[in-house]
């Protein structure tokens, strides 16, 4: 099979997505192939199913080549960082109408996709897309590499978890060769955190459970959290970090309550444990160092099927 992406270019409509409120890796690989279109006078639209807002951290990312007006339908989609349909959103059915469905993702086995490009040992889809694009010959620019570094970063934990190898270093420093500015994308995704988000991280370290045992810890922010502070869902993504920090577990959970009375999960690892599959467990999806979910269970029954597959 071709796997050649370039092979598409000129088969319009073309639409370029990724999963449902996407991180620092779908929107960055996205916006790097949008970029790269726009050079090329490829006409592509691009966007994704937001349910709240865009993260304020990301926002060094082009936001203004979101395509406003959709198509009602599409030859060739480009989807990133999904390797499951149901996780593009209300985009889901005008994506696999589509002629051409070209996958780029480092998730194991997606379920869908005419063409997939796919690593699961790669770190970030924007690794992926990385070695793609120099296969193919395309040169990155300071903005695409930007948008590159931005999911290697943020699917690396700044280069802590387990998935950093010596690739992830040597691709970071040819991106950083080509203009990436690591200093900003660095400060503005870890290093600035508005002031009510911050204050609700108090809250957050008071409520962390530590199951020494099993070696799980875990946290929750409710809708009253984000009244009482005055604050977006969005903004607390930095959170799961402060989850993570506790030294005597191996897996970390941060649950978000959401305005339906769901939650959304987000799992972090050390020491190899792999979340993945405690996510399959809601039908959710990610890599072993990070992945997520989303569940109409309640906090207790989520908390205790994630502890009983943790003692399996």
């Amino acid at each position: 099979m071709n796997n050649k992406i370039s092979t598409f270019f000129d088969k319009g409509p073309i639409l370029i997505t990724g999963h449902i409120n996407p991180d620092g890796d779908a929107l960055g690989a996205s916006f790097c192939l949008k970029i790269l279109f726009d050079k090329q006078d490829i006409e592509a639209d691009i966007n994704f199913d937001i349910q709240n807002k865009l993260p304020s951290n990301l926002d060094h990312l082009p936001y203004y080549l979101i395509t406003n007006n959709m198509k009602d339908s599409y030859e060739t989609v480009f989807v990133f960082d999904c390797g499951n349909p149901s996780r593009l959103g209300k985009y889901e059915e005008v994506i696999l109408k589509a002629s051409n469905i070209i996958v780029i993702d480092h998730h194991i086995d997606p379920t869908f996709g005419t063409v997939q490009i796919v690593d699961s040992e790669a770190a970030s889809t924007t690794q992926v897309l990385y070695r793609q694009l120099i296969k193919e010959g395309f040169a990155i620019d300071k903005t695409m590499a930007n948008c590159l570094l931005t999911g290697l970063i943020t699917d690396t934990g700044r280069f802590q978890y387990s998935n950093t190898t010596s690739e992830v270093f040597n691709i970071a420093s040819e991106l950083l060769k080509i203009g990436a500015d690591l200093a900003l994308i660095s400060e503005n995704i870890y290093g600035s955190i508005e002031f009510n988000a911050l204050k609700l991280q108090s809250e957050i370290i008071n409520r962390i459970v530590l199951e020494k045992e099993i070696q799980f810890t875990y946290s929750t922010v409710y809708q009253e959290d984000y009244k009482k502070y005055n604050i977006d869902p969005e903004e607390t993504d930095f959170l799961i970090d402060v989850v993570r920090l506790v030294k005597d577990a191996n897996i970390a959970l941060l649950l978000k309550e959401q305005s339906d009375g769901s939650f959304k999960g987000s799992l972090r690892s050390r020491n190899n444990f792999n979340v993945q599959e405690l996510a399959s467990l809601f039908d959710g999806g990610g890599h072993k160092a990070a992945s997520g979910f989303s569940s109409t269970l309640s906090e207790k029954e989520i908390i205790e099927k994630i502890k009983n597959a943790i003692k399996i």
